[in-house]
C-alpha cells in the first residue's frame, strides 16, 4: 500500500494534486516499465509506467509530502473478535475527533488549523468570509469544497458514508443497538455534508446565492459531527461491555 499524488497517476487523468491517495502494488513489468496497481478509484488492475509512479510518490503537494511512503501489509492467522476491534476502533476516531491527534501517520510538522470537531466549527464560520472574495475566487474555494467532500477518495460525505455502512455491517455482525444508532448518526453526517457540497455547485444558480446555501448548510455541520462523536462513544462503550 503506497501514497501516491493522484495529478501524476495517469488513469485518473486529473489536474487537480493531493498527495494522500492509496493505492496498492500488487506486480511489476521491468521489461514494459510499468507497475500494476488497484485503486478503488477504477474496476480494473492499471499499468502505470515507472516514471509517473515515481513522480505520484515524491509528491510534495496538499496535504503533505508522500515521501515514498509504503506500508506492507500483513495478515494475522487469527482473525480478534469484531466486536473488541470495532469497540477500539470507534474509541480512537472519537478521541480524534476531540482532541487534536497530531501526525499519527507519518512524522511530519502538523500544517496549522483547526482538526475534528473544532474544524467543522472553524469550517461553519470561516465560510461567512468567502463573501468578501472576488467571483472567480469564490467560484474556485465552492467547487473545490465540494471536491473534497464527494470526490478525493473520500466515498461521498467526507468518509462518513463509508463509516456508515461499516458500523451497520458491525452492527448487523454483532447485534449491538448502539452501533446500529451510529450508523444511522453517520449516515445522516455524511447527508449534512453532502448538502453542503452540493449547495456550492447548484447548476444555473448564482454563485452568490450559491455562497449562502453553503453558509446555510454547513452552519448544522457542528451539532452533526458532535452527535456522531458521541454515538461513536456510545457504541464503544457498548461493544466493550457486551459478549459478542
Amino acid at each position: 500500500l503506497v501514497w501516491g499524488d493522484i495529478a501524476e497517476l495517469p488513469y485518473l487523468r486529473v489536474q487537480m494534486q493531493m498527495s494522500r491517495h492509496d493505492i496498492v502494488v500488487i506486480g511489476y513489468d521491468e521489461d514494459a516499465g510499468v507497475a500494476f496497481v488497484v485503486d478503488n478509484d477504477r474496476a480494473e488492475v492499471q499499468a502505470v509506467p515507472f516514471h509517473s509512479l515515481a513522480r505520484a510518490r515524491s509528491s510534495t503537494s496538499f496535504p503533505q509530502p508522500t515521501r515514498h511512503c509504503t506500508y506492507r501489509i500483513t495478515w494475522p492467522s487469527e482473525l480478534p473478535t469484531i466486536g473488541d476491534t470495532a469497540a477500539a476502533a470507534f474509541r480512537q476516531s472519537a478521541d480524534n475527533m476531540r482532541q487534536a491527534s497530531g501526525a499519527s501517520i507519518a512524522d511530519l510538522t502538523v500544517a496549522s488549523g483547526a482538526e475534528g470537531l473544532a474544524a467543522a466549527a472553524a469550517l461553519a464560520a470561516d465560510v461567512h468570509t468567502w463573501a468578501d472574495l472576488p467571483d472567480d475566487e469564490l467560484e474556485i474555494l465552492l467547487f473545490s469544497l465540494g471536491a473534497f467532500i464527494e470526490k478525493a477518495g473520500t466515498g461521498g460525505g467526507l468518509f462518513r458514508r463509508l463509516l456508515a455502512e461499516g458500523c451497520a455491517e458491525v452492527a448487523r455482525l454483532t447485534g449491538d443497538l448502539a452501533t446500529a444508532d451510529l450508523a444511522q448518526a453517520a449516515d445522516c453526517c455524511a447527508r449534512a455534508w453532502t448538502e453542503t457540497a452540493r449547495a456550492g455547485i447548484q447548476r444555473g444558480a448564482d454563485v452568490r446565492a450559491r455562497l449562502d446555501a453553503v453558509v446555510e448548510a454547513a452552519g448544522r455541520l457542528p451539532k452533526e459531527e458532535t452527535d456522531l462523536v458521541e454515538a461513536l462513544e456510545l457504541a464503544s462503550s457498548s461493544l466493550a461491555t457486551a459478549d459478542h
